[in-house]
């Protein structure tokens, strides 16, 4: 092979590989970018004085089948938000998110997620997935991308009736569905 074949040869080589690595860096940001998000959604709603946890107990994220975010959540962990301490845990079944404050659903986990929402019927747990119509389905909170963007859709009815509220500062970032906003 010659010099110029060889030259050929790696500048292929590189335009192939060069959108691979731009994809895993862009996954990565975005991981970042909704993991920073889950600690504004924290900071921003509100949990009925019964919900709260009893001081040096955790709020809870929960994480439902693994971690969507490649542990870049877990600086977040010990972290406090509104005086509380932050607390991560992977868990794997319905029977677990009582003790969640916010639960993350992984769009992997669409197909039991009719399963999950039954199980959160009259719990104030913050729901938030990046499932595609994740909240016309009855989440709370959806990640999605609008021009290459992070976006987050909240539904302010299913919000409301699980007690909670979300304060205007995060409700004016996000598009909301539902009837009427639930915000101060």
């Amino acid at each position: 092979m010659n010099r110029r074949t060889s030259l050929i040869a790696v500048i292929v080589a590189a335009a192939i590989a060069l959108p691979v690595y731009a994809a895993e860096n862009l996954q990565l940001v975005e991981q970042q970018i909704k993991a920073g998000l889950l600690y504004n959604f924290l900071k921003y709603t509100e949990w009925p004085a019964e919900r709260m946890p009893a001081p040096g107990e955790a709020v809870v994220v929960c994480l439902i089948g693994g971690d969507p975010f490649g542990g870049h959540l877990q600086p977040m962990a010990g972290r406090t938000v509104n005086q509380q301490v932050i607390g991560i845990r992977t868990i794997s079944t319905s029977a677990e998110i009582q003790s969640c404050s916010l639960l993350v659903v992984p769009a992997a986990q669409q197909e039991t997620w009719p399963d999950m929402q039954r199980s959160l019927v009259g719990k104030s747990v913050l729901t938030v997935s990046d499932m595609p119509g994740f909240a016309a389905s009855g989440g709370m909170i959806e990640f999605t991308r609008i021009d290459n963007r992070i976006g987050v859709i909240i539904n302010t009815d299913t919000v409301t009736a699980a007690h909670l509220v979300v304060q205007d500062r995060l409700l004016r970032l996000a598009r909301t569905m539902g009837r009427a906003p639930a915000g101060r």
